[in-house]
């Protein structure tokens, strides 16, 4: 969908195995390498070597613990553990982690848990490695504040999924060389977490460009990191402090929506005419295998060519909508048919009555191949969270425009007439629906405090404790310090 991959895509896996070899190697006391190897003692040197880096951060967002094709570890932890989706395979021992989570039967043990975990610290890992670098750096001063500032955005974006998933956290800041150097690091409170995420935020915001190229497609901007610093606030119940940092992002004009919901997310809208994207997972087809599986892995369980086309996969089932979903769209939303679909028709023209996630959808492409990029910031999103924002200080009659700039373009009635309750309800369920499958609804009801009783009601086997998933069992056979989440 953007051209940043295919400038920079063919260098990700060089780069990863570079850094595969940084983290392994120890300095011996001759600190001496071979001109031909790239390492630890001749690397990080040129503004080129940063650069590269950096690419390794942001293809980090494709880890198996995070976004990884359409079954990373945090599509299961905050849609499948929710009311919009389940797992539509069959039970494997493969897949036994997701229906853990599925079920609410999360375990110390269940993979996606520890996967995510592992995921979340490897991007931490990288970007403390140029942090600590940088300050040395012979390289410009307009370079290093330009990376820094990209660093410490990724930084606070692991460090944000972290805290919301797993609560208390280990805070690392500077780069672990040795085998054993985390073991001993005990967990900090959740408040020291977000102030370190709110001041590395606060820095990317004053060193990030206004814009980037689109050879530069899916790097941090300015923007990027203000709407960033505004979810924080949210979450934060700082409202005063999102709608302010909401309300910048707004009066910029920078960003907007698109006229047609479905073009949000189309391979065939370009970045530079992709207003409502403002950070997204970069993919790209073309068989250099930086393209997604999503459309295949989210397809109906074994559904095969009659939907996906020769090559295409065989569709695995995964993050099904579920009838609650299909259910929750107001008759006449223009987002529904974009977003998810609730039939097919097999080879022999009969009609096969399963749900399945469409709005990733790029017919004809390859098994793995796919050009969709997967978005985590939008600008959708900024519009909804400054009303929650406005509303939550009383000035519900305020918010309504902005609620219903979304409900607009989604061909529905404005709302009109509502008081501080009744607003809360309808953003949650507005938020539903325009963000679903796109990993939003767990972490919305979590920040409402509303997971027990929403989740209750439709008969899920929720808990209380469940807000938090469990610290991995990996982590704490490795590190004794590090104390479990209550109920697991």
């Amino acid at each position: 969908m953007s051209t940043y991959n295919k400038s920079t895509g063919r260098k990700i896996g060089l780069f990863l195995s570079v850094l595969l070899c940084l983290n392994a190697c120890e300095k011996s006391f001759l600190d001496q390498a071979p001109q031909t190897t790239r390492s630890e003692v001749n690397f990080y040197k040129s503004s080129s070597d940063f650069n590269n880096a950096l690419i390794g951060v942001y293809a980090n967002l494709k880890h198996v613990g995070l976004y990884a094709n359409g079954s990373g570890a945090l599509h299961v932890m905050t849609e499948i553990v929710s009311d919009n989706t389940e797992n539509g395979a069959t039970r494997q021992a493969v897949n036994q982690g997701i229906f853990e989570i599925n079920d609410f039967l999360t375990l110390i043990s269940t993979d996606r848990v520890r996967d995510c975990w592992i995921g979340l610290y490897t991007g931490i890992g990288r970007t403390n490695s140029i942090l600590d670098r940088l300050p040395s750096a012979s390289i410009a001063q307009a370079d290093k504040d330009k990376y820094e500032a990209e660093a410490k955005f990724m930084r606070a974006m692991f460090y944000f999924h972290l805290v919301r998933l797993y609560g208390d956290v280990p805070i690392i800041t500077q780069e672990i060389t040795s085998p054993y150097g985390a073991n001993e690091i005990t967990r900090s409170p959740i408040n020291q977490v977000y102030d370190l995420i709110v001041a590395d935020l606060k820095t990317a915001e004053s060193k990030l460009p206004l814009s980037i190229p689109a050879a530069q497609a899916g790097r941090a901007t300015q923007g990027a990191a203000k709407v960033l610093l505004g979810k924080v606030y949210l979450t934060l119940k700082q409202y005063d402090n999102a709608s302010a940092k909401l309300k910048e992002v707004i009066d910029a004009k920078t960003y907007d929506l698109l006229s047609k919901y479905g073009d949000v997310f189309a391979h065939t809208t370009s970045f530079t005419a992709n207003k409502e994207l403002i950070f997204a997972v970069q993919y790209l087809g073309g068989q250099i295998g930086q393209g997604s599986n999503m459309w295949s892995e989210w397809a109906p369980f074994n559904a095969g060519t009659a939907l996906l086309g020769s090559g295409g996969g065989a569709g695995n089932g995964f993050n099904k909508p579920t009838t609650d979903m299909a259910n929750a769209y107001e008759a006449g939303d223009l987002r529904k048919d974009a977003s998810m679909l609730t039939s097919y028709k097999s080879l022999s023209g009969q009609e096969v009555k399963e749900a399945y996630v469409v709005k990733f959808r790029q017919q004809g492409a390859l098994a793995g191949d796919s050009d969709v990029d997967f978005p985590i910031l939008r600008y959708a999103d900024v519009l909804l969270m400054y009303a929650e924002a406005l509303n939550e200080q009383g000035k519900t009659a305020e918010a309504l425009p902005f609620l219903n700039q979304i409900r607009k373009r989604a061909g529905l009635a404005d709302k009109t007439g509502l008081n501080q309750a009744d607003f809360r309800l309808a953003i949650e369920q507005e938020r539903r629906v325009e963000f679903a499958f796109e990993g939003h609804r767990w972490y919305d009801l979590i920040r409402t405090n509303r997971q027990q009783i929403v989740l209750s009601a439709k008969g899920l086997a929720i808990k209380e404790f469940h807000k938090l998933f469990p610290i991995p069992q990996r982590e704490v056979d490795l590190n004794a310090n590090l104390t479990q989440n209550p109920g697991y």
